[in-house]
């Protein structure tokens, strides 16, 4: 990884940050979910940045992969634990970040418990060591403290223009002989939860990125959508938001769902924990180089 690459991760990691902590500040009783998101999305952009993917909040037992679709009418609810999971990318290198809310205290304790074992992480996060020691680190200081880590849920590799890379950044301790390489960027992400610790799809889907550019038996328009979506966004996650210029939102919806039949896009659905716990969520990006762990996503100023 050379000096303008570390440059642009750590540009994108920083303009994160900054976003997070406004979207941190708009949470609250009754907002509007979808006017958070574009706030975020927005504030994003007027940084001299893209989103990497559209901005979740997921509300209490919905763990990941809520965000609002077109016309959504969601109010942030009374005493509830939101996620909020966001990221910028500048040139397609990437960052990734999230955050617990809680606006109810009894559930202080669980957001602690990610909050906490994300340090714990970052700390014992070095080149050389094994991927499944990091998700005993986690699992350690959430099963500590009284929760469960989510095992189904994890961190990635980030690479550029693709935000999960192939290797998994496990939330519990497992025997994978995968380690962690110098000059890499990883995501690493705690899931806690009350509930069962595990989490199953559940709803509808609005985010969605490019598989494939194949066009082979699709009409004229999809093919359209195809180059609009492949200039726009390359394969990183998208919302059904950004394209409502391109089509009214029906025939938008269709063709997501056909085009996602035809594996030609991928669907994010909201995850949902098995048990209907309630979930918590921190989040940072790093990048590790020989003798240190650079973390892109702390608070600075630009």
């Amino acid at each position: 990884m050379n000096k303008d690459e570390i440059e642009a991760y750590i540009k994108a990691g920083k303009i994160a940050a900054q976003a997070r902590e406004l979207g941190r500040d708009l949470i609250k009783e009754g907002m509007s979910v979808l006017e958070i998101c574009e706030e975020v999305e927005q504030y994003i952009i007027k940084l001299n940045a893209k989103p990497s993917f559209p901005c979740n909040i997921s509300i209490n037992e919905i763990a990941a992969h809520y965000s609002p679709g077109l016309d959504d009418d969601l109010k942030i609810p009374k005493g509830s634990v939101i996620k909020l999971d966001i990221g910028a990318h500048i040139d397609g290198y990437i960052s990734d970040t999230a955050i617990t809310v809680s606006l109810e205290h009894r559930f202080k304790g669980l957001v602690e418990s990610t909050e906490i074992a994300l340090n714990m992480a970052i700390s014992s996060f070095k080149h050389g060591k094994k991927l499944g020691e990091i998700g005993k680190v986690i699992q350690d200081v959430i099963v500590k403290m009284g929760y469960k880590p989510i095992r189904n849920l994890g961190g990635h590799l980030i690479s550029r223009y693709n935000l999960h890379a192939g290797i998994f950044v496990p939330n519990v301790f497992d025997r994978s002989p995968e380690v962690i390489q110098k000059d890499n960027v990883y995501a690493i992400e705690p899931f806690s939860t009350n509930g069962e610790g595990l989490v199953r799809e559940g709803g509808k889907a609005t985010i969605f990125s490019l598989k494939s550019k194949n066009n082979k038996g699709l009409t004229e328009e999809e093919k359209h959508l195809i180059e609009v979506i492949f200039t726009r966004f390359s394969y990183l996650p998208f919302s059904e938001r950004w394209l409502s210029d391109v089509y009214e939102t029906n025939k938008l919806r269709e063709m997501l769902r056909t085009l996602t039949r035809k594996k030609i896009l991928h669907e994010y659905p909201p995850l949902v924990e098995n048990g209907k716990g309630m979930v918590a969520q921190s989040e940072h990006t790093v990048i590790v180089s020989d003798n240190q762990i650079i973390v892109t996503t702390l608070i600075n100023k630009l």
